[in-house]
C-alpha cells in the first residue's frame, strides 16, 4: 500500500488549516492581511510536508521489490560524514522560505527562526523516523544532516533575505514616498521589518 500526500492526509490538513485560521481571527483578533501571509506559509509547509514524508509505502511486497533501506543501518547521526552533498544544498534552499516568512508571522528575531526552524527540522526527521519503523524499512535516510542544513538554510534565508527584503522595502518607501495610510498590507509589513 503507498500512501500520498492526497485524500484523507490532505483533508485532514485543510481542517487543521481552517481550525488555525478561525482561532487567530476569532480569538487573536488577527487581521485578514495576517491570515494571508500564514495561508502562504501553510502552503509551502504543505509542499515541505509532501516531499519529506510521501509517498509512504507499507507493504512487504513493495520493500522486496523496491529495495528500501534497513531504518537502523542507515540511519546517519554524524555530521558531514560524508561532506556536503547536493541533498544537502537542497535541504538549505528548501529552508530558505521558512527564514523569509516567519519574521511576518511570528515578529522573529535570529533566535526564533533557529528554533522554529530546528524544532521543525527535528519533527521532519522523528516523522521520516517513525514512519520507517512503523514500515519497517524507508526510502528516506534520518540524517543529522538534514536538520542542519535545513536550520542554516532558515537563518541564511533570515539573515540574508528577509534583510535584503527590508532594506529595500525602506529604500522603496523613502524613496517614492509611500504611506501605509490605511493599507493593511503596508501596515503589516511595516509592523514585521520594524
Amino acid at each position: 500500500m503507498v500512501y500520498f500526500f492526497s485524500g484523507w492526509f490532505l483533508y485532514i490538513f485543510l481542517l487543521i488549516y481552517l481550525l488555525i485560521c478561525a482561532y487567530f481571527k476569532l480569538i487573536n483578533k488577527k487581521s485578514w492581511t495576517y491570515i494571508s501571509f500564514f495561508t502562504i506559509f501553510y502552503i509551502y509547509l504543505y509542499y515541505v510536508i509532501d516531499l519529506t514524508q510521501f509517498p509512504i509505502y507499507v507493504n512487504d511486497d513493495q520493500r522486496e521489490f523496491l529495495g528500501g533501506q534497513n531504518v537502523w543501518r542507515d540511519l546517519n547521526l554524524i555530521p558531514f560524514y560524508e561532506g556536503i552533498t547536493k541533498e544537502g544544498i537542497l535541504n538549505v534552499i528548501m529552508f530558505l522560505p521558512m527564514g523569509v516568512a516567519l519574521p511576518f508571522l511570528l515578529k522573529a528575531n535570529i533566535v526564533k527562526v533557529f528554533t522554529v526552524s530546528l524544532a521543525f527540522s527535528v519533527l521532519i526527521e522523528l516523522s521520516q523516523l517513525a514512519v520507517a519503523l512503523y514500515a519497517g524499512y524507508t526510502f528516506r535516510v534520518v540524517d543529522v544532516n538534514d536538520v542542519i542544513m535545513n536550520v542554516f538554510g532558515a537563518v541564511v534565508g533570515y539573515l540574508i533575505l528577509f534583510k535584503l527584503f527590508k532594506l529595500i522595502y525602506k529604500w522603496a518607501k523613502n524613496k517614492f514616498s509611500i504611506e501605509s495610510d490605511g493599507n493593511s498590507f503596508l501596515i503589516h509589513i511595516d509592523k514585521s521589518v520594524s
